[in-house]
């Protein structure tokens, strides 16, 4: 029970006993009745009023107890709507990380890429350079190649520099190129390329020109290497010639041989800022192989005065072996003739006949040697005819008469024919000096690519193994037929004579002439 309903109940029992009293005393109850009703009226209505209250207390209740639950729900809500804002902000925040991460990771990436890119340009560019050299390097090979081939084939020592200019065109294209040879004080242009086209041609490329007026050529005696000048007007080391003031830039490579300087190869360009080193290292190779060339022409120069001095030598001991003695024993008997045809003319036909011979002998001795002087005569005619003709010409000088034998006579390369004849030659002319032989024989026969000789003589024979290099005759056949890719056998003993075997087959690529 409220507290109001309390104090209406007190009230109420207040007034019952006033009326209690009233029966005791009417005239005083009445007022104090009247005074009550109208309190307990009051009491009512505020106990209605705070019946009132109370529901309306109770409904505020209720509403707060909504607003609460409201309250509580919103709160929830707003807790729930706060963690999803949270949440969306931590997702966002994450979102935002990886998008940063992502965006690092692609400028990551995209700066892989690039370095990947420039390292690919850079390998692309690289490759082009390896094929570009790989290109002037086998360019630069068959050049050599080429040239080397020349130099094989020929000694001619113009021929293998103007192959050179020509070919050195193709690996480091020129506008004027030379060849310089340097002689004692003295340098001279022997070839050249370019400067007649450019009506540039002067005296100059043919009158030898003092070193000492070429200081700048005097320091590339000196350094010995090669040297690009880019740009010739700004070089001191430009040497510059009258009339080619069109040369912007250059290139020489010295010509050397065991340290000593024996010309320059020289490239000249219109375009200043042409030549580089690396042309001039390259330009190297050619004007060493032309340094081979040179030695080579100059070795081959020196072989071909050895060879004429040699072989005038040989025919000065022929002429003096044989037709000087000969015309000497004919003078002899020529200067007795007239005596001895006095004296006894049968002599006399005798020393008159004697001298026919010796004059034949010495007729038929000089054609041979003259015959030799012309290679192409003895090449014209058949060797097993030479090899008759010799045997003759010495039987006649030493008195015997040598058996020559000859199956066959197919013609064989000049080389061979002119080395087999030499052999023949040259072991005669032995034999006839130290075998001391009575008999002498020889067989020959050419046939079918296949060449058998045999020389043999029954004088005083000698041991193979014992010949010292004094000896020279064997030692001259042997490289003869060595030479022609023969083989040569010698078999004697002393006492017992000497067999001379010359076997010769001609190569199988190889067809007789």
């Amino acid at each position: 029970m409220s507290e109001a309903n309390v104090k209406i109940e007190a009230v109420q029992a207040w007034i019952n006993g006033c009326r209690q009293k009233q029966t005791t005393n009417p005239s005083g109850i009445n007022a104090e009745e009247v005074i009550l009703s109208e309190m307990l009226k009051l009491i009512e209505d505020g106990t209605t009023h705070t019946a009132s209250e109370q529901t309306l207390s109770e409904t505020y209740a209720d509403l707060e107890r909504q607003v609460e639950e409201q309250s509580t729900t919103l709160t929830l809500a707003t807790n729930a709507l706060k963690s999803q804002i949270n949440e969306r902000e931590t997702a966002a925040i994450k979102l935002r990380k990886a998008y940063n991460d992502l965006e690092i990771h692609l400028q990551a990436h995209i700066a892989d890429h690039s370095r990947l890119n420039q390292r690919l340009q850079a390998q692309i560019q690289e490759h082009k350079r390896t094929q570009v050299l790989e290109q002037e390097e086998r360019a630069l090979t068959e050049a050599l190649r080429d040239t080397l081939t020349t130099m094989s084939s020929t000694l001619d020592l113009d021929k293998i520099l103007d192959h050179i200019l020509d070919t050195v065109g193709r690996v480091t294209p020129y506008d004027g190129a030379n060849v310089l040879l340097v002689e004692s004080d003295l340098v001279q242009v022997v070839r050249q390329r370019g400067y007649v086209t450019k009506e540039q041609e002067k005296d100059w490329l043919n009158q030898p020109i003092p070193s000492t007026k070429l200081v700048s050529l005097q320091q590339l005696i000196n350094l010995k290497k090669p040297l690009a000048i880019p740009d010739t007007t700004t070089s001191p080391l430009w040497i510059g010639f009258p009339n080619l003031d069109w040369v912007r830039s250059n290139v020489i490579a010295p010509i050397r041989s065991n340290g000593t300087i024996l010309g320059f190869l020289s490239l000249d360009s219109a375009t200043s800022g042409y030549f580089t080193q690396v042309h001039a290292d390259r330009l190297q190779t050619f004007a060493d192989q032309a340094s081979i060339a040179i030695q080579n022409a100059r070795l081959f120069d020196r072989a071909k005065q050895a060879a004429i001095t040699a072989e005038r030598n040989r025919l000065a001991n022929e002429l003096h072996d044989t037709i000087s003695q000969t015309l000497w024993s004919v003078s002899l008997i020529s200067e007795r003739l007239p005596a001895i045809w006095e004296k006894d003319q049968d002599k006399g036909r005798v020393s008159l006949a004697t001298v026919h011979q010796l004059a034949q002998t010495a007729l038929e001795e000089m054609r041979l040697l003259l015959m030799e002087l012309r290679p192409s005569s003895l090449i014209d005619a058949k060797l097993g005819d030479l090899i008759r003709q010799v045997a003759e010409i010495v039987g006649k000088r030493i008195g015997l008469n040598i058996v020559v034998r000859i199956e066959k006579q197919d013609t064989l390369t000049p080389e061979v024919h002119f080395a087999l004849y030499r052999v023949v030659q040259e072991a005669l002319n032995n034999i006839a000096r130290h075998a001391l032989a009575s008999h002498i024989e020889i067989e020959f026969n050419s046939d079918g690519g296949h060449v058998d000789l045999a020389i043999q003589d029954d004088g005083i024979g000698f041991e193979p193994q014992n010949i010292g290099p004094s000896h020279l005759g064997l030692s001259i056949m042997k490289d003869r037929v060595k030479s022609i890719g023969g083989r040569l056998e010698t078999i004697s003993h002393k006492g017992e004579g000497t067999l001379i075997k010359v076997a010769w087959t001609a190569p199988t690529h190889e067809t007789s002439v």
